[in-house]
């Protein structure tokens, strides 16, 4: 059973992230993230997050940093749409 690892899911993060709107309006959208960090027994960690209503969503990632939150919402805010 080498070719199996099993990972357990350890926290669930509701993550409001603020994305500006375009400059013109300064509309300000926030965005809901659920966030899922998972880990085995070997302290290997990884995280996905979707956003429900975007269609956006960050597979299961390998973490490696030692902030695993931190680092999951930074993949977070490189899917949301930069405004011009």
């Amino acid at each position: 059973m080498d070719n199996i690892r099993e990972f357990t899911i350890k926290n669930h993060f509701l993550v409001e992230i603020d994305n500006a709107g375009v400059e013109s309006t300064n509309k300000l959208k926030t965005w809901s993230w659920d966030i899922y960090i998972a880990a085995n027994d070997q302290q290997e960690f990884r995280g996905k997050a979707l956003a429900p209503g975007q269609g956006v969503e960050v597979p299961w990632t390998t973490l490696e940093k030692q902030d695993v939150l931190a680092e999951m919402i930074e993949h977070c805010e490189k899917l949301m749409p930069k405004q011009p």
